[in-house]
């Protein structure tokens, strides 16, 4: 390995995934509250969208509310792993935690992203997203050639 070790962009990494781990447990914690007063209001810009997530009754009600819970359960088990993955292995310049960190967050943002502009989410649904992916892809950019020297080498020949 070149250079120092990482700390600091290993520390950016922890400080988004404690980010998104105080997310996803609002998410569980108050799936209703988080769902009326902040994602819906601010990420999803559309009136019908708005309509359809704040008039829901019961079942449907505490049907959405328990799969929006589980959605926060993923998102705190997945930053969570990520936030060790960054402490350990990655502070430590193991090549496959700058990997599985980087494919974790691009399979993550393709999919969303997709899933986002088939329904129909514009604005700040989206920016947010974008926002969130470049935050993870600048530590990844900075880092590379930490970890990834013989490619660096290999392209300078």
């Amino acid at each position: 390995m070149n250079g120092l070790k990482p700390v600091f962009w290993s520390r950016w990494i922890i400080f988004l995934s404690l980010f998104l781990i105080i997310y996803g447990l609002s998410m569980v914690i108050a799936p209703r509250m988080m769902n009326t007063t902040l994602v819906v209001p601010i990420l999803y810009s559309r009136a019908d969208f708005q309509d359809a997530f704040t008039s829901m009754v019961e079942p449907e009600l505490t049907f959405f509310n328990m799969l929006n819970a589980l959605m926060g359960a993923i998102t705190v088990s997945w930053a969570v792993q990520i936030a060790w993955t960054a402490h350990k292995p990655f502070r430590s310049g193991e090549t496959w935690a700058w990997n599985a960190i980087g494919m974790g967050a691009l399979i993550w943002a393709v999919l969303e992203f997709y899933i986002k502009l088939t329904s129909g989410i514009r604005g700040i649904g989206l920016i947010a997203h974008f926002s969130l992916l470049i935050a993870f892809a600048i530590p990844l950019i900075f880092t590379y050639r930490y970890f990834h020297p013989a490619a660096v080498m290999t392209s300078r020949d």
